[in-house]
């Protein structure tokens, strides 16, 4: 579904979407935004959004060719903020890049998103650096062959089983600025986040598969299954532990996000099954899809926002009702920067959506254009201002 909006969206800025294709964007914005919470906005904020929407040259090349405006059609949407500003970010995103105006950005410079990086660091303690590798073999060692494929992913192989029982821990780790993607030995999928490590055997046994991670990952689980003599094979246990929660899998997708500058830890489901361990307590909770448990000092579950929770995969930001000070936290992993916001401007709320493949720019403008807060850049530094 994603991919198809993707799609869409990217026709619909190089003006050839269809009237039937511009239909079926308004009804996804129109479904964005009853599920947004968060009070109407004032005329100010309304009169400063579709201000911005019409500079935008798609606005203007609706308005004088075929194609008419999807931005038009939202007008009569201005009770609801939340889907104005998915608009404003992109409106405003086309209008910077179309006629090349950076005057009234936050920052002059461009600050690049991040992108495929990471430390791979073997058993023996020697660290190699991913993105500074061509593909190919990495390691041939123990019966073990490490790899890095055509689409840059890091990949276990088990070459013999002669010498792959020696147990032996590869870590991988990003850093701020960095996103990488690994199959593990047993053909299940990990993509590490920004500032984010999962250590892990080359060979798993045939009595559970036991990974350790930081920062956030998302998991694809393949199926193991082992033979018992006289009876049906049993599948091996996939097991996830973090500082606070072991997850108990037995193939399945779900999306872990540990970074410790959050309050709980959060375990959200896509398909499948898992049993969320609390470390501290031993309290458990079985999820079912679409569900999420929060790790504190306790276990609490409910039911979850997939998209938001696994935006960062699929390549976006999306923000609903989220305080300014924790849209900074990803903002700071991802571009690598540092920021500087008062307290009381951290508390403030925003919604919208932003690729993160796009420059800091990106994200500085729309939170910008709301006009809630000023922001400056210097050098790789943003500041916050009232």
């Amino acid at each position: 579904m994603e991919k198809k909006l993707a799609a869409l969206l990217d026709k619909y800025h190089r003006n050839e979407c269809t009237d039937e294709e511009i239909r079926r964007l308004e009804a996804w914005y129109e479904e964005i935004a009853k599920d947004q919470p968060g009070k109407e906005p004032d005329e100010h904020t309304v009169h400063t959004m579709l201000t911005a929407i019409k500079r935008s040259p798609r606005f203007h090349a609706a308005k004088t060719g075929s194609r008419r405006p999807l931005w038009l059609s939202l007008r009569r949407y201005t009770a609801i903020a939340a889907s104005l500003f998915f608009v404003l970010a992109i409106s405003i995103f086309i209008y910077r890049q179309t006629l090349g105006e950076r005057s009234d950005s936050p920052t002059s410079d461009i600050i690049l998103p991040g992108s495929d990086k990471a430390i791979l660091t073997l058993a023996d303690g020697t660290r190699i650096a991913l993105d500074g590798i061509q593909e190919g073999v990495i390691s041939n060692d123990n019966g073990v062959t490490i790899s890095k494929n055509r689409q840059g992913v890091l990949e276990y192989r088990t070459t013999s089983q002669d010498h792959a029982s020696t147990l032996q821990t590869n870590t991988l780790a990003t850093p701020r600025g960095g996103s990488y993607q690994i199959v593990l030995p047993d053909g299940s999928k990990a993509w590490l986040n920004a500032a984010s490590s999962l250590s892990y055997p080359t060979v798993f046994s045939n009595h559970e598969r036991r990974v350790r991670m930081t920062g956030e990952v998302y998991f694809d689980i393949a199926e193991s299954r082992v033979a018992v003599p006289g009876q049906s094979d049993e599948r091996v246990p996939f097991l996830v532990e973090t500082d606070r929660q072991t997850i108990q899998v037995l193939g399945t997708q779900f999306n872990v996000n540990s970074y410790t500058s959050y309050p709980t830890e959060r375990t959200t489901l896509v398909t499948g099954k898992v049993k969320v361990i609390s470390r501290t307590t031993g309290d458990y909770e079985v999820l079912s899809p679409h569900m999420q448990a929060q790790v504190g000092a306790r276990i609490h579950v409910e039911n979850a926002d997939v998209a938001r929770a696994i935006a960062w995969k699929n390549g976006d930001f999306i923000f609903r009702n989220e305080r300014l000070s924790d849209i900074l936290e990803e903002v700071i992993r991802w571009y690598d920067v540092e920021v500087s916001c008062p307290e009381h401007l951290g508390k403030i709320r925003f919604n919208g959506m932003v690729s993160r493949k796009q420059p800091l720019s990106a994200i500085l403008d729309m939170i910008a254009a709301t006009e809630q807060v000023k922001l400056e850049v210097k050098e790789r530094r943003i500041i916050v201002k009232e």
